[in-house]
C-alpha cells in the first residue's frame, strides 16, 4: 500500500469517507488523497497528535472562531505547483497569471499566519511570504490581483502617459508595442526576484494543504464521535463499539441503525461462524476501514481501537469483478487467496480478511481448504479474520460466533427489510467446532414455501440419523 488514493477504491467505505469530509481547497483534498500509508507506530502517533490538536481547537469556542476565519481564506487555495515550477526555470518568463496565482498564494499564507497569532494556533509551520508579497505588490495594496503597476518601471509609467496624451493612431501603436517589450522586461525581472523564493513557496502551498487537510480530518472525527485509535507494536488488537460508517449512514436513511460489533484478534487466526445475513462481510470491512484509517492517521469509528500497524491489508471477498476479470468466482478467489500467502511467505505483516472462502465449491473440499488455511495461517502467526459456514474446521485459531437471530425480537407482520433487526451481530466466543444452523429458520420468516421447508427438514433429520 502506497497512499490513500491507491487504496480508496479498494478498501470498503474508505471513499465514503474522503468524500464526507469537508475540504475548502482542491489542494487540500488532494493532499489527503497523496497521504501514505505508514506502519511505523512514531509516524502514526506523530500524525494523530496533529489531528487531536486541531480537535482541541475546534473544541475550544475563540479557537474555533480562529479555524472557521482560517477556513474562510483556504477556499481561495488553488494548486499553483505549475506557477512554481515556471519560477523555477531559469529562462522561462511567468505571464501575469502566473505572478497572480504566486501572489494569490503568498496573501493567503500572510492572513493565514496572521489568524495562527491572533488564535494562538499551532498550525503554519513554514517560512513567511511577507517577501514574496512586497515584490508582487509594490503599491502595498494587499490586493488579490495583479497588473504591471507604473510603479515597476519609469519607462513604463512615460509610455503609458504619452499613449493617453496622443490621439495619432500610428504613435498610439508604436507606444503599445514599447509598452509590450517594458511589460516584459518587467515580468522577467520579477520571474528572477521570485526565483529565490520558489522552494519557500511550494512549502507553503503544502503546509496551507496540511491546514486544510487536518481540519477536515478533525470535523470529521468530531462529527461522527470517532476515537483516536492506539497503535501498538505486537499483541491484542481489540476494536470496541465498531461500526462501518457508511452502511450505518444507508441504514440511518431508513430508520433503522447499525448495532456496534467488538472484536479482539491476534497474530493466530480468527474463525468467525455465523448464518447469512449475519453481519460477517460487513463486520470484515469494519475492520479493513479501521485499520487503513489508523495506518492514514485518521481517527476510527469506533469507542475504542487499539491495533498493530500492519504493510498491508488484504481482502479476499467474492463481488462482480470475478466474472469481468473472465473468471470463474472460485478461480478469482484461488488467485486472491495466493496474493495473500505470497505476502505472507515475503515476510510482510498483512491483515487478512477472507470472506467464506471456498463457498463456490464442494463442500468436502472447501472444508479441507478453510481447515488448510487457517493452519497455515497459524504457522506463520498471521493476523487473519475467516469467515465461514463451514463446521469443525480444523488448526489453532480464535472462535467468534455471531449471536444471530433472536426469536424473543420477532414481531408479525414482519417486513423483509426489517429481518436486520431480529438480528444480534454481536460476537461471543465460541468453543464449539459446528457452526449454527439458522438458515431454514429465516427462510421461514422470509415466506419460503412450506412444502420446500419440510423436505429440507426432512433431509437434515435423514443425515443425522446416518451420522
Amino acid at each position: 500500500m502506497k497512499d490513500l488514493r491507491s487504496c480508496i477504491d479498494q478498501i470498503s467505505g474508505l471513499r465514503y469517507v474522503v468524500e464526507e469530509m469537508h475540504f475548502n481547497s482542491s489542494p487540500g483534498r488532494m493532499a489527503m488523497l497523496a497521504t501514505p500509508w505508514s506502519s511505523e507506530v512514531e509516524t502514526i502517533e506523530q500524525r494523530l497528535d496533529e489531528v487531536a490538536r486541531y480537535i482541541d481547537y475546534l473544541s475550544d469556542h475563540e479557537q474555533q472562531k480562529g479555524m472557521q476565519e482560517v477556513a474562510i481564506h483556504l477556499c481561495e487555495l488553488m494548486n499553483v505547483s505549475g506557477s512554481i515550477e515556471t519560477i523555477r526555470q531559469p529562462q522561462v518568463i511567468c505571464s501575469d497569471i502566473d505572478l497572480f496565482e504566486i501572489k494569490r498564494l503568498a496573501l493567503i499564507e500572510e492572513k493565514v499566519r496572521r489568524l495562527a497569532e491572533q488564535y494562538h494556533l499551532e498550525i503554519l509551520q513554514c517560512h513567511t511570504l511577507t517577501e514574496v508579497v512586497d515584490i508582487l505588490d509594490i503599491d502595498g495594496e494587499r490586493l488579490p490581483s495583479f497588473y504591471i503597476s507604473d510603479s515597476y518601471s519609469a519607462v513604463l509609467r512615460s509610455l503609458r502617459k504619452q499613449m493617453e496624451r496622443t490621439s495619432e493612431e500610428t504613435e498610439r501603436d508604436e507606444l503599445a508595442v514599447q509598452c509590450a517589450i517594458e511589460e516584459d522586461r518587467v515580468r522577467k525581472r520579477l520571474t528572477e526576484a521570485l526565483h529565490p523564493y520558489a522552494d519557500q513557496i511550494e512549502e507553503a502551498l503544502e503546509a496551507l494543504a496540511q491546514i486544510d487537510k487536518l481540519h477536515a480530518i478533525a470535523q470529521w472525527a468530531l462529527a461522527h464521535g470517532c476515537c483516536r485509535p492506539k497503535p501498538i507494536r505486537s499483541g491484542e488488537s481489540r476494536l470496541t463499539d465498531l461500526i462501518h460508517p457508511e452502511v450505518a449512514h444507508h441504514l440511518a436513511e431508513r430508520q433503522d441503525k447499525f448495532q456496534p460489533v467488538t472484536i479482539s484478534y491476534t497474530d493466530q487466526p480468527t474463525l468467525i461462524t455465523g448464518a447469512n445475513m449475519a453481519g460477517k462481510s460487513v463486520l470484515l470491512a469494519s475492520i479493513g476501514l479501521a485499520q487503513c484509517l489508523m495506518q492514514f492517521g485518521c481517527y476510527v469509528t469506533a469507542q475504542e481501537a487499539q491495533l498493530v500497524p500492519v504493510d498491508e491489508v488484504i481482502f479476499s471477498i467474492g463481488d462482480d469483478q470475478d466474472i469481468k476479470s473472465g473468471l470463474s468466482s472460485y478461480g478469482a478467489e484461488m488467485l486472491r487467496l495466493n496474493r495473500i500467502i505470497e505476502s505472507v511467505k515475503e515476510g510482510k505483516q498483512v491483515l487478512a480478511l477472507i470472506d467464506e472462502p471456498a463457498r463456490t465449491t464442494n463442500p468436502e473440499e472447501g472444508h479441507a481448504l478453510v481447515s488448510a488455511l487457517v493452519q497455515l495461517f497459524a504457522q506463520y502467526a498471521v493476523r487473519a479474520i475467516i469467515t465461514t459456514h463451514y463446521s469443525g474446521i480444523l488448526g489453532r485459531c480464535h472462535r467468534w460466533r455471531v449471536r444471530g437471530f433472536v426469536e424473543e425480537r420477532l414481531r408479525k407482520p414482519l417486513e423483509i427489510n426489517q429481518l436486520n433487526r431480529c438480528i444480534d451481530y454481536s460476537l461471543i466466543e465460541d468453543t464449539q467446532t459446528d457452526a449454527p444452523h439458522e438458515a431454514l429458520r429465516i427462510a421461514e420468516i422470509l415466506g419460503m414455501d412450506r412444502e420446500l421447508l419440510d423436505l429440507c427438514e426432512k433431509n437434515l433429520a435423514t443425515k443425522n440419523e446416518d451420522k
